[in-house]
C-alpha cells in the first residue's frame, strides 16, 4: 500500500494536469506514470521532477538509452523496484537489446562495450559515494572521448536516479501496469 497515493488526473489541479500531459506526451507513454502522479499532490515537486526528467534524462549530448541504462544500474544497486522496472521498460521502448538489459541487471562489469561499462560504473560509484571518485576515473571517461559536458551529464544522471529512487521508495509507489506492456 502506497504511503502517498497517486493523484488521478480528474482530481488534479489544472497546473498538475498540464504537467501530466507534458510528461506522458514527451516521454511517449500511454499516460503519465505513477512517478509523476504521486508527486502531483505538490505541483512544485511535480514540475521540478518533470524539468529534471526533461533536461537531464531526455535532453543532452549522451543518448537517452545510455542514460536509461545508468538509471537501471543505479536503481537495481539501490534496490528501488519501481525505478528498476520503469527504466527497464524505457530501455526496451528505446530499443535496447534484451541481452544488453540482462547484462546491466546481472553484472555491469559484463558489459562488452568498454565506454558504456565505464560510464555506468562511474555513475554507480557517483550514486554510492561521490566523494570517492578519483581523477583516474575522470581520466578514464576522458580517454573514451567524453567531454566535460558529458561527464557532467553522467554525474547529473546519477544524482537524478538517487533522487527518483528516494521518491519512489519513500512513497512506496505502486508499479505502473503500462510498463509491463512497453
Amino acid at each position: 500500500m502506497p504511503h502517498i497515493p497517486v493523484l488521478k488526473p480528474e482530481e488534479a489541479s489544472l497546473e498538475v494536469k498540464v504537467i501530466y500531459e507534458e510528461f506522458y506526451r514527451r516521454m511517449a507513454f500511454p499516460s503519465a506514470p505513477n512517478f509523476i502522479k504521486t508527486q502531483g499532490h505538490s505541483s512544485t515537486v511535480a514540475r521540478a521532477s518533470w524539468e529534471v526528467v526533461r533536461n537531464v534524462l531526455v535532453l543532452g549530448e549522451i543518448p537517452r538509452w545510455i542514460k536509461e541504462m545508468m538509471f537501471v544500474a543505479i536503481s537495481k544497486d539501490r534496490g528501488c523496484l519501481y525505478c528498476t522496472a520503469a527504466h527497464i521498460a524505457c530501455c526496451r521502448m528505446l530499443g535496447v537489446s534484451p541481452g544488453l538489459l540482462e547484462q546491466i541487471v546481472r553484472n555491469v562489469n559484463d558489459l562488452p562495450d568498454p565506454k558504456l561499462r565505464d560510464m555506468v560504473l562511474f555513475a554507480l560509484k557517483c550514486s554510492r559515494n561521490p566523494q570517492s571518485l578519483t581523477e583516474s576515473e575522470f581520466e578514464k571517461l576522458r580517454g573514451h572521448g567524453l567531454k566535460q559536458s558529458e561527464i557532467m551529464e553522467v554525474i547529473a544522471m546519477a544524482a537524478f536516479a538517487v533522487y527518483a529512487n528516494i521518491i519512489a521508495d519513500a512513497t512506496a509507489m505502486s508499479p505502473d501496469e503500462m510498463f509491463d506492456t512497453i
